[in-house]
């Protein structure tokens, strides 16, 4: 018998900073959970500073308008091809309190950029610095 446990730690689902501007940089819309199997949407999302978040989404037929599935379509549509590039800061994310505001790219250059570092070189370079 082997003494490994076998269990994969992962990072939290939702782990994304309130009052920052996030760009979303990918959607994935075929997540199965391991544990349940619950179906979700997982949104990946990159700080201006380099912050990586993510944030899960539970598909399901109906939602409501508070859910947090339901705060993505009402900001964004539900064809998920459209949530790319655009910039979000969560204004509060607790049950109950979901709340996103869809804003403009602080730096245009930025929506190019690939990594963390590539968006904080490319805020740096419109700012003027080094």
């Amino acid at each position: 018998m082997s003494p490994e446990i076998g269990t994969e730690v992962r990072e939290g689902a939702d782990n994304v900073r309130e009052n920052i501007a996030y760009e979303i940089v990918n959607v994935e819309i075929d997540v199965v959970t391991d544990v349940k199997s619950y179906d979700g949407v997982r949104v990946e999302l990159l700080s201006i500073k380099g912050h990586v978040g993510n944030v899960m989404l539970w598909k399901r037929p109906v939602t409501g308008k508070a859910s947090k599935l339901g705060v993505f379509i009402t900001a964004f549509g539900s064809n998920t091809d459209k949530w790319l590039h655009k910039w979000v800061i969560f204004r509060g994310w607790e049950k109950g309190n979901r709340n996103i505001e869809l804003v403009p790219a602080p730096v245009e250059a930025v929506s190019k950029a690939k990594t963390g570092k590539g968006v904080v070189a490319a805020v740096k370079k419109a700012q003027g610095k080094k």
